[in-house]
């Protein structure tokens, strides 16, 4: 599964960039979305911003800025 934080202008509503997640890191975004079931790859969901401050921290780093709405996504 690849996952993909997207940041979406909140003016214009088009996508403005996008970072893929580590490979590998499956079972720590599963925790951190509070997923009990598997993904099937088509999936998009809303980011609280505690959800995405656990994400940074598994990036590395900082992607936060209120200009943008941000989702992850669940690709094949």
């Amino acid at each position: 599964m690849i996952y993909l934080i997207e940041a979406f202008d909140r003016g214009s509503g088009f996508l403005a960039f996008e970072i893929e997640l580590p490979s590998g890191s499956d079972q720590t975004i599963k925790t951190i979305m509070g997923w009990t079931a598997e993904q099937e790859g088509w999936e998009g969901y809303d980011l609280s911003h505690g959800q995405l401050g656990a994400l940074e921290k598994l990036l590395g780093m900082e992607i936060y800025n209120p200009a943008y709405k941000f989702q992850l996504s669940c690709n094949v």
